[in-house]
């Protein structure tokens, strides 16, 4: 009988357990993979971090999950059944450019994850088209000079954002702008017969070139000249108020246009006035765009385009073609090979 009841009691404290523990596996914690967002954040952004969490076993539980960055630290304790999940996130403002790493822990599991914070950037007005770091467009590039002294077959430029660059900090540049590192590819060629300057012809490589956050026009371009190292061709644009986002038909805007090369050899100011011609249909070997037609020219001489651009605003956000009568002697042309605006 002391037998029999002896089982009795130990089958009733193994029930007592089981009830207690519960039934199945303990609980895991595990955790997907971290998110930041915005992806890529400007110094004094406010990051969001954020992971799910599952408990992966069959009972209840409770743990901390905490974020790292650097020596930064938080934590947030979450309570869920076998099976469930939920999301967590956490905010932290960037106060430094660089690259971070950000890591999520349980006591089960980790996960970091890699993102970098660049310079502030600029703000464009409503309407106008965004640019971004890594945006980038190649055109098909070639050049006469109107008396046939130099012609030059389809070369290649590339032109790729570098950088977004706030009013005053490059010199000449005085609004908001984006940076653009544009290549020649062979070495352009071009003439110059600006006095005093000899007529002689130019190998250009290289251009630094700035355009306006606000409109997209040209702010300044700093071109790299083989005969003249050292002493680069440099072009900086003033507008007067009027050409603004969004576009219309028949907009049109005043400014100057200001070139030194040679090491100030040259020292040449001109006025120039900008008008919206018409909305086209362009053709290049990227696609079909529609494009706002845009053009310069002397006000003296309204019908003699100096400068003509066709501008497409929601695909390619930039330009689809231009013919340039103005920047060197002779007519340069670019139409659009291939873009990355993504």
């Amino acid at each position: 009988m002391k037998k029999f009841l002896g089982v009795i009691l130990v089958l009733l404290l193994a029930v007592s357990f089981v009830a207690a523990c519960g039934p199945g596996t303990p609980a895991e914690f595990t955790l997907s993979p971290v998110t930041v967002s915005p992806s890529a954040p400007v110094v004094n952004d406010t990051v969001t971090i954020s992971a799910t969490v599952t408990n992966a076993g069959e009972q209840s539980g409770s743990c901390d999950v905490s974020l790292t960055i650097g020596g930064y630290t938080d934590s947030e304790s979450v309570t869920l059944a076998g099976g469930e999940s939920t999301p967590v996130s956490f905010s932290y403002t960037a106060t430094t450019e660089g690259s971070y790493t950000v890591t999520v822990s349980t006591p089960d599991d980790s996960k970091s994850k890699s993102f970098t914070v660049s310079a502030a950037g600029v703000t464009p007005p409503p309407g106008a088209p965004t640019w971004a770091v890594g945006y980038s467009w190649v055109y098909d590039c070639s050049y006469e000079n109107p008396e046939g002294a130099t012609k030059q077959d389809t070369g290649e430029l590339n032109a790729n954002v570098v950088a977004t660059v706030a009013a005053g900090e490059e010199a000449g540049v005085t609004e908001d702008s984006y940076h653009l590192t544009a290549v020649f590819t062979p070495i352009a060629t071009r003439d110059s017969t600006n006095p005093p300057l000899p007529t002689m012809t130019l190998h250009v490589s290289t251009a630094d070139v700035f355009n306006s956050v606000a409109y997209i026009l040209y702010l300044k371009q700093s071109a790299a000249i083989e005969e003249l190292p050292g002493m680069p061709a440099v072009v900086t644009w003033s507008y007067a108020p009027g050409f603004s986002f969004p576009i219309n038909v028949g907009d049109t805007y005043d400014f100057t246009m200001h070139t030194v090369a040679g090491g100030g050899m040259v020292d040449v100011t001109v006025n120039r006035q900008g008008k919206v011609l018409a909305v086209e249909d362009i053709t290049v070997p990227a696609g079909t765009f529609s494009c706002y037609h845009i053009v310069e020219y002397d006000p003296a001489s309204p019908d003699t385009y100096t400068f003509e651009h066709w501008f497409n605003l929601t695909v390619v956000k930039s330009d689809v073609k231009m013919i340039d009568r103005d920047t060197w002697d002779g007519v340069e042309t670019r139409v659009l090979k291939s873009y990355s605006v993504s």
